[in-house]
């Protein structure tokens, strides 16, 4: 169907040069619609935005009910989100690649949290809580032109709240089933030239129920039994601590600071493992980011920025497999400073451009505790630059190209341009269709590079040694029509995509220490987004998605490849039936007089087989329903009360997530916020 585009457009064109209509007072109806800025890099309505996106904005957020970040993502056409542990959740898009979620970009106000050695987002480590987030911008598909290599999937773009939006003290108290234990305080002033806030936060719970019965009706030995039946050893614990100000002492220049530490505590291992026996996990991450903005008379700006992460996490553990003490630990530092400039060439042209450079360096230790101690140690350190420019052009008042690329040489050495293209033609002032091509790369991580040094736990020691010289970034391209359409009669937004992804160079482990390239694979499908208003007090957001995959799995398989040996019966791709055929879900908010408020929400996702798990992790079909029900008591004095409760799983579906262990059964934990 994508290679009718020009058709498509062709047409549209015509239209165009038809319709007589005067556009001039239509066109303010564009500003209504979110405003997004990380699809470009320009602040831009979403009808003109290059890339489809989802906004989970703050009333979603709080209508969730959620309290944790991943789970939000349930919200988003299309994105899967999987915890291998209770303690360790993963979001990917088109199902499930792996744990690692390796090819998902993730940023908190501009800085990359996706971390090696593994290339992975540890979610339990993030300094901020949901209360510090104003929205969260989600690109669906390729963005690596304008955010680098490694958003081959698609771009989660989380933005905090501005320090001047939290103006007094507001204290927090969460407590439910499964060891639910949150407690927070946030406060903060405005001033005349500046403003800060600051969070503090203890967050716990107990992960994941016990299974009480075998999994999938699947026959299991005793020793398995005791290793699934038993074994929710998954808890949470993290203390966090973040700070933001701004500093604007005129109307052109503005700073902002931030820093914030969290220390977690997550239980890992399992109950029958002589490698990898139950035990604590413990990480420490911290941040510093500054940044700078200049506004000049003709409108153009000039953003400066520069951030440190540090990522520290330690393991010990007794293992029956040698047996003997082990200790491990694995720290990366990342530096990183990026400039950027808008220019506004006249009323229908602007440009952004820019460089960054980066720095990435990890030190990790392995050694026995044993007499006789053996020990590795080994310290690894990658640059990467990249070079990024961005051209929106109102080619007429209804046409609108966004072109741009990036030009990136990544730590190992290798130089790629990822260049994006994309027509947005306005059919009224309430319809827009949109066509776009993109290529993107993932860079390989340092385990893939460098395998691990052998040793057991959950920690992956890097070696120094090269063992996969010849593994090279995996490339995709991607094709989409878009739609966006709103019906003001009826207070409905419609927004559709129809895609097709083709990933080539696709990497894999050949060999027990190598990684190779070779798997291609493609991804078609149609997402829609349908938000209506019932009233101003009133909304229902309904996400729907329903996609196929093919790959060259079963010849790989076929070849002598373990990791694509099929765990479907009846389905020899791996890839095709680790992708969910559908996935669902539906947010409806309502408030009432006298300060209360209700919401519900459905999800729903096809079976699936996780790619890198056996057949006893096959994932059925999930069906779970969530409720939250709030009220509100306003004391005077500007001081308010508010009391929630939160049931997820209404119906008690006991479905497993990802992993047999993970059974998620009916839970709930109510939340009291005192605000002054």
């Amino acid at each position: 169907m994508l290679r009718y585009t020009p058709i498509v457009f062709s047409l549209l064109l015509i239209y165009q040069a038809a319709y007589a209509a005067d556009l001039s007072s239509e066109m303010d109806y564009y500003q209504e619609l979110p405003v997004v800025l990380s699809a470009s890099r320009l602040a831009q309505p979403l009808s003109e935005a290059p890339n489809a996106m989802t906004v989970i904005d703050r009333k979603m957020i709080v209508a969730s009910g959620f309290r944790s970040i991943p789970d939000l993502f349930k919200l988003v056409p299309g994105m899967y989100v999987g915890y291998y542990k209770g303690s360790q959740p993963f979001v990917s898009y088109h199902g499930s690649p792996d744990q690692y979620a390796r090819r998902m970009q993730v940023m908190i106000d501009g800085r990359s949290i996706y971390m090696p050695p593994m290339s992975m987002v540890d979610w339990t480590t993030l300094p901020i809580t949901l209360d510090d987030i104003e929205r969260i911008e989600v690109i669906r598909g390729p963005a690596a032109a304008s955010h680098g290599a490694n958003s081959t999937q698609g771009v989660i773009s989380i933005i905090t709240r501005e320090a001047g939006e939290m103006g007094g003290t507001q204290l927090s108290v969460t407590r439910g089933g499964k060891g639910v234990n949150d407690v927070s305080a946030r406060f903060g002033k405005r001033g005349e030239t500046l403003d800060y806030r600051m969070t503090l936060a203890y967050t716990a719970d107990n992960g994941f129920d016990n299974l009480t019965a075998p999994p999938n009706d699947y026959p299991i030995t005793k020793s398995q039994a005791l290793d699934l039946l038993y074994n929710s050893h998954d808890s949470n614990q993290a203390r966090l601590f973040n700070y933001r100000a701004d500093y604007h002492p005129n109307a052109i220049d503005r700073f902002d600071v931030q820093f914030g530490f969290n220390r977690n505590a997550k239980n890992v291992g399992w109950t029958d493992s002589t490698g990898n026996p139950v035990h604590d996990l413990f990480a420490t991450a911290g941040f510093l980011q500054l940044g700078w903005v200049r506004v000049f008379e003709n409108d153009s700006e000039l953003k400066v920025g520069y951030y440190h992460i540090r990522h520290d996490q330690h393991e010990t553990f007794l293992t029956t497999l040698l047996p003997q003490f082990i200790a491990q630990s694995v720290k990366v530092d990342r530096d990183e400073i990026e400039v950027q400039h808008t220019l506004p060439f006249s009323a229908s042209n602007r440009l952004v451009y820019g460089a960054a450079y980066r720095q990435d360096r990890t030190d990790s230790q392995y050694s026995s505790l044993a007499p006789i101690a053996p020990a590795y140690v080994s310290s690894l350190s990658t640059a990467e630059w990249r070079l990024f420019a961005h051209d929106e052009w109102r080619i007429t008042p209804r046409l609108l190209l966004n072109s741009g690329g990036m030009l990136e040489r990544d730590g190992f050495g290798n130089n790629r341009l990822s260049p994006r293209v994309a027509l947005n033609f306005h059919a009224t002032a309430q319809q827009t269709f949109r066509t776009g091509i993109s290529a993107a790369y993932r860079t390989p991580s340092l385990m893939e590079r460098n395998f691990p040094a052998l040793q057991p736990g959950e920690l992956f020691v890097v070696n120094a040694t090269t063992r996969s010289p010849g593994f090279r970034p995996e490339r995709l391209i991607s094709r989409e029509i878009g739609y966006l359409g709103e019906f003001h009669d009826w207070n409905t937004t419609l927004d559709l995509r129809l895609f097709s992804d083709l990933l080539s160079d696709g990497g894999f482990q050949n060999t027990a220490t190598t990684y190779t390239n070779g798997m291609s694979a493609e991804y078609r499908g149609l997402e829609a987004t349908l938000k209506h208003s019932f009233n101003e007090n009133s909304e229902l957001t309904v996400n729907v998605a329903r996609e196929s995959a093919s790959s060259n799995a079963a010849a790989l398989a076929a070849a002598g490849f373990r990791a694509f040996r099929s765990a479907c019966p009846g389905n020899n791709d791996t890839v095709a039936c680790s992708t969910p055929r559908n996935n669902a879900s539906a947010l409806y908010s309502r408030r009432f007089s006298g300060d209360m408020s209700f919401s519900a929400a459905w999800y729903y996702q096809d079976a699936m087989q996780p790619l890198d798990r056996g057949v006893i992790d096959y994932q059925p079909i999930q069906r779970r329903m969530d409720a939250r029900i709030a009220k509100t008591f306003n004391q005077g004095g500007g001081t308010k009360v508010d009391v929630a409760l939160v049931l997820q799983n209404l119906f008690d579906a006991k479905y497993t997530d990802y992993v047999a262990n993970n059974v998620f059964n009916r839970r709930g934990y109510v939340t009291l916020t005192l605000d002054w």
